[in-house]
């Protein structure tokens, strides 16, 4: 008995992360996608092909814009110019 109650706090901690991952998946599904994705998945897997035979690392960077809500009308915004993800890169 003593062993399944020393467990309880972890499966509430599991069971807590479990339902924020579920949170972020719902409202990633919940987005449209970008009209030029399939563009962009084209694209990168074929610099990864291209690359295939070094040690690559993919890094984004620069400013993002989520929408709040499918009409958007309000949206948070992370103005960037990219400077640090290239200077990092570097």
């Amino acid at each position: 008995m003593a062993k399944s109650s020393s467990f309880k706090p972890e499966l509430q901690q599991q069971s807590s992360i479990n339902e924020e991952l579920d949170k972020i998946e719902n409202f990633f599904q919940q987005l449209q996608r970008p009209k030029n994705l399939n563009e962009i998945r084209d694209r990168t897997e074929k610099f990864c092909q291209q690359h295939s035979e070094r040690k690559i690392i993919l890094i984004t960077s620069g400013g993002t814009t989520v929408p709040m809500e499918h009409n958007t009308v309000r949206f948070i915004d992370n103005f960037s110019a990219g400077t640090r993800g290239s200077a990092s890169v570097e």
